[in-house]
């Protein structure tokens, strides 16, 4: 008997990794940038997307521009003053669930009522979970753009780190 539900847990685990995978990878989704959006906020780690994305947004929409950890030393590569052209921040913790926690903070300081995250291709369903949990759902919307390194985007490591992340942040490690 013990042997069967041992058996069953690690079913459950693939199963849950496979639904998770299948989420971040087969339908990731862009949002639409609405008009009531007052900021976008780019997200920390990988390279300089992220960052061209988010002041891309930021022009094109007219929002204020939020830099997280690494995001603000790609802004400051692209000419971006901290504290002039950017809020900058370092989220606690630091991951993806901190920055939605930073940021949920900054957004009911600031009056705002719907922020845009931006993001990897990769990163978009976790990111949209994390902040959804903090600001609602219908006050975030997430754009992810590839990786500078498209190989990073299929890497099997950072595939499985992305669906445990789902899986953690549906169960025991929520954002707020």
């Amino acid at each position: 008997m013990k042997g069967l539900m041992t058996g069953f847990a690690w079913l459950l685990v693939v199963v849950l990794i496979a639904v998770a995978g299948l989420a971040i990878y087969v339908m990731p989704r862009d949002d639409q940038v609405p008009a009531e959006a007052e900021a976008v906020v780019v997200l920390g780690g990988a390279g300089p997307e992220r960052a061209a994305l988010g002041i891309e947004l930021a022009e094109e929409h007219d929002l204020e521009l939020v830099l997280s950890s690494s995001a603000s030393i790609f802004g400051r590569w692209q000419g971006l003053t901290c504290g002039e052209d950017a809020i900058c921040f370092e989220p606690s913790p630091e991951n993806t669930a901190g920055e939605a926690e930073n940021v949920a903070r900054m957004a009911e300081e600031r009056g705002w009522d719907h922020v845009v995250v931006a993001t990897s291709n990769f990163h978009t369903s976790r990111s949209r979970m994390l902040f959804s949990q903090c600001l609602g759902s219908d006050n975030v919307s997430v754009v992810g753009r590839t990786a500078a390194d498209q190989a990073t985007d299929t890497n099997p490591r950072l595939m499985l780190r992305e669906a445990t992340g789902v899986i953690a942040g549906l169960t025991v490690a929520r954002a707020c």
